[in-house]
């Protein structure tokens, strides 16, 4: 039975405009909004939220059963605000039963237990923590990385602000944010593995990699980031930011799937082993000496596939922005693949780092663009 709820009214925004933003992407994350008494409701993670747009001002409010699911559902609505309307985040203010939580629910502190190396440009780093029920999960596979500056050995982790968003130490002791593949967990035991890509130009997370030691201590967030639908007949595409995620998914899919899996790494040895069923065929694509993000061996590899016709179809890719791009609109304009037939996702932006992405994708979305960026 539902006890607790929020609501807020924010005004100087667009607010139809905002609204539809917030349906199409959420939409494009499975979250179906269905038409209410003048609202759209949605049910997320234990908790109900309804949004409408009146001439002035956006409305939402958000019901649930327990403290974190409401906060959760909360944070929802006020990052999807934000996003498509680029107003102040201090413009949204909630009225309603108040939250008594002094971390963000999703928190834990993660604790580097071995490191590995799975290939010449792939580490994995297992980690252990408590309570990790919340992200041992086969629908959202992806979790935000928190990673403190270099040298900085008493890092401030986030604590919730007086109106309940997180607040993150900033200046020296500012925390970088990542997005990354949980490649395997074990809840019961305590444990979840992460490979992270080394390359040169290496942002926060890749950086870290490369020096990660035992007993390092690093932040999680999350989870998130729906993952590919089963079906008889697969497709999963992407290069190596996509390869933990292509990993993770073969292993879960039914034996008898049939299909392909298309990988772009450099060099013959960034391959690893990975199970899929026995249905699906793999193949490698190397770019050799070319730049990741500048060749066009995936798309075209994707788009020379025969995807058959028939009801029970689904392709997956994770690539470089602009591959996505056009794959992703192949996909629709040429293959005739509906919204529940694909996901394609924008890991990374070539000549960008995460955030400078996401700012990307936020003025689009003001723009009236409703598009993701980053998963």
């Amino acid at each position: 039975m539902t006890h607790l709820r929020l609501s807020t009214a924010v005004r100087g925004i667009d607010a139809q405009k905002v609204l539809d933003a917030m349906l199409e992407h959420l939409r494009e994350h499975d979250l179906a909004a269905v038409p209410g008494e003048g609202a759209w409701d949605i049910d997320y993670s234990g908790a109900r939220i309804s949004l409408s747009a009146k001439p002035d001002s956006l409305h939402a409010h958000v019901a649930a059963p327990t403290q974190e699911a409401l906060y959760d559902a909360k944070m929802l609505v006020f990052y999807h605000i934000v996003e498509f309307s680029s107003c102040d985040p201090e413009a949204i203010q909630w009225q309603g039963d108040s939250i008594q939580l002094a971390r963000p629910p999703a928190f834990r502190l993660l604790t580097v237990e071995a490191v590995s190396d799975v290939g010449p440009h792939m580490r994995r780093v297992r980690f252990r923590t408590e309570e990790l029920a919340r992200y041992h999960q086969d629908e959202d596979i992806h979790c935000k990385l928190i990673f403190p500056q270099p040298g900085v050995r008493d890092p401030e982790w986030p604590t919730l602000a007086p109106n309940g968003t997180p607040q993150f130490p900033s200046g020296d002791k500012r925390l970088d944010i990542r997005t990354y593949t949980i490649r395997r967990i074990d809840a019961v035991q305590g444990w979840m593995d992460v490979d992270f890509v080394l390359h040169d130009d290496a942002g926060p997370g890749a950086a870290w990699a490369a020096q990660a030691a035992s007993g390092q201590q690093i932040g999680l967030s999350g989870p998130g980031g729906r993952t590919a639908q089963p079906a008889d007949w697969m497709l999963l595409a992407g290069d190596e930011t996509a390869l933990p995620a292509i990993a993770r998914i073969g292993e879960t899919l039914p034996s008898e799937t049939q299909g392909i899996a298309l990988i772009e790494v450099q060099t013959p040895a960034d391959q690893v082993e990975l199970r899929l069923p026995p249905g699906m065929r793999l193949r490698w694509l190397h770019r050799g000496t070319a730049a990741a993000g500048t060749a066009s061996l995936l798309k075209d590899a994707i788009q020379a596939c025969a995807i058959p016709d028939g009801p029970d179809r689904y392709v997956w890719v994770g690539a470089e922005f602009a591959t996505a791009q056009s794959v992703r609109a192949w996909l629709r304009d040429t293959v005739g693949l509906s919204g529940k037939e694909q996901l394609v996702v924008a890991y990374w932006r070539y000549g960008m780092d995460e955030t400078q992405m996401k700012s990307g994708a936020t003025r689009r979305a003001a723009g009236g663009a409703a598009e993701k960026a980053s998963s």
